[in-house]
């Protein structure tokens, strides 16, 4: 499935920080879903915008936003469908020079059907974040939805998903030419600060051997460096 994003900023006077959490899993639908079947698929946690990710960073570092506000994030995990955003997609404004791809210029982002289609789309996400902090619209300061097309343009992967690149040649990092391993976005697992960490631990586990690692991790310990 594709990605549906949600970044705010909110005010956080009178938010007490301390009693919220780094991140959420919310059921918009609940587990079981709502009784739908969509194609033959009965809903339920994997249904179409039902699991909603909520993160919350500043709750582990209150530097990653300006004093008195949080940054919140929410998006559905691999739930959007893509097709109803292809009639948006066509629908944007026509670029002047047919050599210039209305892709790279951005005129495809520009349609007024496409920004209401990401703000009706965006309602569970919302829910989501008022599940938790419940005045949170009155809070924002900005909001930013980022959808399926945003994904396709600037993270370079079809459909608007995740994913490694070069996901066939590339699987795991590993190369043909000795003791050269490649990280990052371009390997599994692919795109996101997450993604990317896991794929160079990947890459240096498959250079130690699993004693060698807990040894290290051991004298990091004793240095206080985790």
């Amino acid at each position: 499935g594709s990605f549906l994003h949600l970044h705010v900023a909110l005010d956080a006077k009178d938010l007490d920080l301390d009693k919220l959490l780094p991140h959420y899993t919310v059921m918009d639908r609940g587990l079981e879903g709502d009784g739908t079947v969509i194609d033959g698929v009965a809903d339920g946690p994997c249904g179409e915008l039902n699991m909603i990710a909520v993160s919350n960073p500043c709750v582990l570092d209150r530097t990653l936003a300006p004093e008195g506000t949080i940054v919140v994030h929410a998006y559905g995990a691999g739930n959007e469908p893509f097709d109803v955003w292809k009639t948006s997609s066509n629908d944007a404004t026509a670029t002047k020079d047919s050599t210039v791809d209305p892709q790279i210029s951005g005129e495809r982002y520009q349609s007024s059907t496409y920004e209401a289609l990401k703000d009706a789309r965006a309602v569970p996400l919302w829910r989501a974040i008022e599940s938790i902090i419940p005045d949170a619209r009155d809070r924002t300061v900005i909001a930013l939805i980022g959808s399926p097309l945003t994904h396709e343009r600037f993270l370079r992967r079809p459909n608007g998903t995740y994913g490694a690149a070069i996901e066939d040649l590339l699987k795991d990092g590993s190369t043909p030419i000795p003791n050269l391993v490649l990280a990052g976005d371009g390997v599994f697992p692919g795109i996101g600060i997450p993604a990317v960490a896991l794929s160079g631990a990947s890459a240096a586990n498959g250079m130690v051997g699993v004693v060698e690692q807990w040894m290290c991790m051991d004298e990091l310990k004793s240095r206080g460096a985790i």
